[in-house]
């Protein structure tokens, strides 16, 4: 009876134990599935904003493209009939105010603005871009040259918007100087710097702004430092 009663006792201590043994299984089992779960959340959630990412990437590398669109744009108004125009008024300094002149309001200013032309440099933020561009809506309503369209980026309804600003690049209004301007280091055709060569004379730069706006709100800004070849 006793021998019987011994083993008996000894049997439902092992049974306790195995249960017991058995609840910490499952305890670290359900740990483990845990941390998977997150580390396949997470997994999944790096995996989406890496997407992101380069879909982002890939806008902003269009819209930069889709910059030399508007110098394209920019040098329409500097070749051709556009060429002689904007050279033949870009000096005015008539109605200006001083210390070019006595007024309050250049004349030709109106007729600049059709070119998207500026014969001084405009207001600039710390990155040498024209704080007036950065408006669009200001922009559109002092220049002429409306923004250009482009369609078919990623997708056949997406479309890049462009505008282009020339500002010469002087600190003042009227003829460019070697004091108020910066002027092309270029020689003229002749061979000799334009300095030393018997009438010759300086050409100015000018600064191109392009701005280009595209898909997802991205947006660039791009310039490019030109002048005119003498003839």
């Amino acid at each position: 009876m006793c021998d019987f009663h011994i083993e008996g006792a000894m049997s439902v201590g092992f049974r306790g134990g195995f249960g017991r043994q058995g609840g910490a299984v499952l305890a670290v089992v359900l740990i483990i599935l845990l941390v998977m779960m997150l580390g396949a959340t997470s997994l999944l959630s790096s995996v989406g904003t890496s997407a992101l990412l380069s879909g982002n990437i890939g806008f902003k590398r269009d819209t930069n493209s889709r910059s030399a669109r508007g110098l394209g744009d920019a040098f329409k108004q500097m070749t051709g009939t556009n060429r002689t125009t904007l050279l033949s008024i870009q000096d005015s300094i008539v109605g200006c105010p001083p210390p070019a002149s006595t007024g309050v309001k250049c004349t030709a200013a109106t007729e600049w603005v059709k070119q998207n032309f500026y014969p001084r440099l405009l207001e600039s933020d710390e990155n040498g871009i024209p704080v007036i561009i950065k408006d669009a809506t200001a922009f559109d309503s002092v220049f002429k040259v409306a923004a250009q369209s482009y369609t078919g980026g990623f997708a056949a309804s997406d479309v890049t918007k462009t505008r282009f600003l020339i500002e010469r690049m002087c600190t003042t209004y009227g003829p460019a100087s070697a004091v108020t301007c910066m002027l092309s280091s270029n020689s003229p055709r002749g061979g000799t710097g334009w300095a030393g060569k018997p009438g010759s004379t300086a050409t100015p730069l000018y600064r191109v702004t392009v701005r280009t706006d595209g898909v997802r709100n991205s947006q660039t800004y791009a310039q490019w430092i030109v002048t005119f070849a003498q003839e």
